[in-house]
C-alpha cells in the first residue's frame, strides 16, 4: 500500500482513489484502465493522482492489497462464526473461488505480460498465500481438536492443499492469451474445485468418520 504520512483528508482521499481505481479496473481490466479516466472520475488533476502513486501499476498493486484485505476479513469474519471444520473448508471454498473472479476482472492483461508485473506484486502474493496457509491451517487444526481429522502435519497439509487449488486455476488458464475466465470456464473451474475439496475432506477423516 502507498505510504501517506499527511493529514486525514489525505487518507479521505487514498481511499476514494483506490474505491475509484478498483472500479475502472473491475470494467476494463488492468490494460485498458488509464490514470486519467480514474483521475477524471475523481474531479482531480492527473498531476495529482500520481502524488499518491507515481503509475497505473502502483495503483493497481494498491488494489489488490485492498482486495486481499477486504478477502482475509470477510473470511474471517465468516469463519469464526462456524465449528464444522468440513463446513469451513467450504465456505473458505465459496469466498475464495469469488475473490478469484474479482481478481481476473480487475486484472484481464495478456499472460505474456504478467511477467513484467510479477515483481511489483509477488512480494504482495507471498503475503497474502502465507495467510491464506495459516486460515486453512488453523481449520485443519479445529478438525484434529474435533477428533474429526487425523492428520499428522496440518501445516504442511494445508500448503498442498493451497498449491493443489492452484494448480486447479493455472491449469484453466493454461495457454490463455488474455487473463481471464467466461462463464462456462469459470463454473467448470468451480466444480472441478468443490469436487476436489470433497475428495480432500473425506482423505482427511478417521476412518470412524
Amino acid at each position: 500500500m502507498v505510504s501517506i504520512t499527511h493529514s486525514g483528508e489525505n487518507i479521505f482521499r487514498l481511499n476514494q482513489i483506490l474505491s475509484t481505481a478498483q472500479k475502472h479496473f473491475a470494467l476494463y481490466g488492468l490494460e485498458k484502465a488509464t490514470m486519467r479516466e480514474i483521475a477524471s472520475d475523481l474531479n482531480i488533476s492527473k498531476g495529482a493522482l500520481y502524488y499518491y502513486f507515481s503509475d497505473k501499476e502502483q495503483l493497481y498493486k494498491a488494489v489488490v492489497e485492498k482486495e486481499q484485505e477486504e478477502f482475509i476479513q470477510l473470511l474471517t469474519e465468516k469463519l469464526s462464526l462456524m465449528s464444522d471444520p468440513g463446513e469451513m473448508i467450504h465456505e473458505y471454498i465459496e469466498i475464495r473461488m469469488k475473490y478469484f473472479r474479482k481478481m481476473l476482472n480487475l486484472s484481464r492483461f495478456r499472460l505474456q505480460d504478467f511477467r513484467s508485473l510479477k515483481p511489483l506484486i509477488g512480494d504482495t502474493w507471498i503475503q497474502f498465500q502465507t495467510k491464506e496457509v495459516g486460515i486453512i491451517e488453523q481449520i485443519l487444526n479445529v478438525g484434529i481438536n474435533q477428533n474429526i481429522f487425523f492428520i499428522e502435519k496440518p501445516h504442511d497439509v494445508a500448503q498442498l492443499f493451497l498449491d493443489i487449488l492452484k494448480g486447479l486455476r493455472k491449469n484453466e488458464l493454461h495457454e490463455k492469451e488474455l487473463f481471464y475466465l467466461n462463464e462456462t470456464e469459470y463454473s467448470g473451474l468451480v466444480n472441478r474445485t468443490f469436487e476436489f475439496v470433497k475428495i480432500f475432506i473425506k482423505g482427511l477423516k478417521h476412518k470412524e468418520n
